[in-house]
């Protein structure tokens, strides 16, 4: 009689963890307008789907309490949505807040698909408003990145427009703010203003190219939006490879990882992206056995 109950119990927390994640159909595309959707595209046979199952249950729990709507949708049954969102391989994961799409292209993790959340349903660029905002933003992203446009509170100014064109493209991928010189305590020293900066290794960093293009400024922001030595994973090297560096990889074993700290080794705004990536994982790359479809597949990176 124990056991039975004890299985009825398990059976009933597993329950109300999978009715956090909605089984969508055909009638999506009428509802997709309706508020913030987390979708997971998915076929029945693909075994990174079956992997990727529990961790985004566990997601759909963590964010229970977010408007964010966690759904999923079998592209087997349904391929003509899939053909509207342009996936071409699973799982594909996508932000959808009407017609604002973002695609997941980073670790199928838990903490990841959590984080690429946040990203996307904030708006693009956040305000930064003191010294005390300044000095929060760098605890919570001390372990990562964000970019900083230090202005006059003017939202016509060109370098504005553009940073402010960026961070909606780009949004999904990392934090944007922006704030006035009061925002920035003394150690922070531009060369001018208004300017732009990236936070990051415990330091901070000046866009200085001389011609200011939008295009200029878009390479500048996805050259820079990792840390130096970040972890690679087969989920998100490709994300790594579009950075547009070259990528140098330090191959180092597993229970070693942790220990390695190379963080202030260099100088971080180079066209070189330094890596550390597991033996392991290293080798599943090499073999081409890494990462699974969607978009984490391993098709930007060659050896």
């Amino acid at each position: 009689m124990k056991t039975i109950k004890t299985a009825i119990l398990i059976g009933l927390f597993v329950g109300c963890i999978s009715s956090h994640v909605i089984e969508l159909d055909q009638s999506f595309l009428e509802h997709r307008n309706d508020g913030m959707w987390l979708v997971e595209f998915y076929a029945p046979w693909c075994g990174h789907c079956k992997k990727l199952e529990p961790i985004y249950r566990q997601v759909a729990d963590t964010l229970k309490s977010h408007p964010v709507k966690v759904a999923k949708i079998d592209c087997t049954r349904f391929s003509s949505i899939a053909s509207v969102f342009d996936v071409s391989g699973f799982p594909t994961i996508k932000f959808i807040n009407g017609e604002t799409v973002y695609t997941h292209r980073g670790e199928r993790s838990e903490e990841d698909i959590v984080e690429f959340v946040k990203k996307a349903s904030g708006p693009p660029v956040r305000s930064m408003a003191s010294i005390g905002k300044f000095n929060e933003g760098k605890l919570e992203h001390k372990d990562g990145v964000f970019f900083l446009y230090i202005g006059d509170g003017n939202l016509e100014i060109d370098l504005y427009k553009k940073y402010s064109s960026v961070a909606e493209k780009m949004a999904a991928q990392a934090y944007f703010y922006a704030g006035s010189e009061k925002t920035i305590p003394k150690d922070v020293t531009p060369t001018k203003f208004p300017t732009v900066l990236v936070i990051k290794d415990r330091s901070w960093f000046e866009y200085s190219a001389s011609d200011a293009s939008l295009a200029s400024l878009e390479q500048w922001i996805n050259g820079e939006r990792f840390t130096s030595f970040p972890k690679a994973s087969g989920g998100n090297i490709n994300d790594m490879a579009e950075t547009g560096k070259s990528l140098v990889m330090i191959v180092v074993n597993p229970e070693d990882r942790e220990k390695a700290d190379l963080t202030h080794s260099h100088h971080p705004l180079t066209k070189l992206l330094w890596l550390l990536i597991d033996s392991s994982t290293f080798v599943a790359l090499v073999n081409g056995g890494c990462g699974g479809g969607g978009a984490n597949a391993s098709g930007h990176v060659s050896f």
